[in-house]
């Protein structure tokens, strides 16, 4: 009887223990993730971006830092993962993780501080990583060096310093002496402060360099006109209209306006048309085509002995569309005056209600 008993307590026993093993095997269902971020300087990094990826079943969650740098973010299957922190859209650090079955939190510690320093420590070890990090870093500082200097010479200019911002984009140019971009620049400053020959060697050169770059025909022609090199400046701006459709309004406009000022308004008519047909808005190029249609209309004599002008077709219209375009313009009086002797009412632009 006592025989029994025993048997019954300790089968009894065993199921309990079974059991408890059992139970023990199964594990949590779900664990998590949970731990603290630290930045560069080893203070806790509060409002980072976690974002926590399975990578066995390609979901994806995101959760936030506090203020002592803490995340905590759960309801994960065992499984295979990968952590990302973000700070401003721009990843940190990235690294797997296995989140097991008897694990209800796993701690995750990203101290940027320490991964730098052990970084660093790691690429010391590699006496060939070691000097391509070095060259890196130079040039680093020599691109932020050049950089300063054309972020100085543009300043200068802005400011009306033309001699100061020369000495930067020279300092720029010994640096870079086969940058085109820099003897544009060059060219500017030194038409800015009056060296004229100067400017035009600069903008020749940049042309020897980036013969396709339209800006530095369309600068050196505007020098070479200042010049009296008319023929020569036409032939600069009829390349920059064909290398840049974008802007070859403007590059038309000033073809015909050199023409014009040189005193041959019949021949600016046709670049002037071009001008005001690829780009409708462009005032100026409305005034010169009006006034050079008037300077080539035919006059007729008047019975009083005076001179009358018999307008070109174009001509009234032209200038009325300066007026809508720029009615305050700096040509808008001389616009009127011109409309006015041709017994045309200027166009007004209405007043605001």
């Amino acid at each position: 009887m006592l025989a029994g008993c025993q048997r019954r307590l300790l089968l009894g026993a065993l199921s309990g223990w079974l059991l408890a093993l059992s139970l023990a095997a199964q594990g949590p269902t779900t664990g998590a993730f949970a731990g603290t971020v630290r930045d560069e300087a080893g203070r806790p990094l509060a409002g980072a971006t976690i974002i926590i990826r399975s990578l066995d079943h390609n979901l994806e969650w995101q959760t936030h830092t506090d203020k002592k740098g803490s995340f905590y973010h759960g309801g994960f299957r065992p499984g295979r993962y990968l952590i990302t922190l973000l700070r401003d859209q721009h990843v940190l650090w990235s690294g797997p993780f296995t989140l097991s079955h008897f694990e209800q939190a796993h701690p995750v510690e990203i101290d940027l501080k320490k991964l730098r320093e052990a970084a660093e420590q790691a690429r010391r070890l590699d006496p060939e990583l070691e000097r391509r990090l070095q060259a890196e870093r130079e040039q680093r500082a020599r691109e932020e060096k050049l950089e300063s200097h054309y972020t100085l010479g543009a300043r200068h200019l802005e400011q009306d310093r033309p001699e100061e911002a020369l000495q930067e984009f020279q300092a720029a140019l010994e640096m870079e002496p086969n940058r085109h971009v820099l003897y544009g620049l060059l060219g500017t400053a030194a038409a800015a402060a009056g060296r004229r020959d100067a400017a035009i060697r600069h903008y020749r050169r940049a042309l020897e360099l980036a013969p396709g770059e339209a800006a530095h025909h369309n600068n050196l022609g505007t020098l070479l006109v200042e010049e009296g090199q008319l023929d020569e400046a036409l032939v600069q701006f009829q390349q920059a209209a064909q290398l840049d459709p974008d802007r070859a309004a403007t590059y038309h406009f000033n073809r015909g306006a050199a023409l014009l000022n040189a005193g041959h308004p019949g021949e600016a008519l046709s670049p002037l048309r071009e001008a005001v047909r690829r780009d409708p808005t462009l005032a100026v190029a409305h005034y010169f085509l009006g006034l050079a249609s008037f300077r080539t209309s035919p006059r007729r004599a008047t019975d009083a002995g005076g001179e009358r002008v018999e307008p070109r077709p174009g001509t009234v219209e032209a200038f009325q569309r300066y007026l809508e375009l720029a009615p305050d313009g700096d040509y808008a009086e001389r616009a009127r005056e011109i409309l006015k002797e041709l017994g045309v009412t200027p166009f007004v632009a209405p007043r605001s209600p």
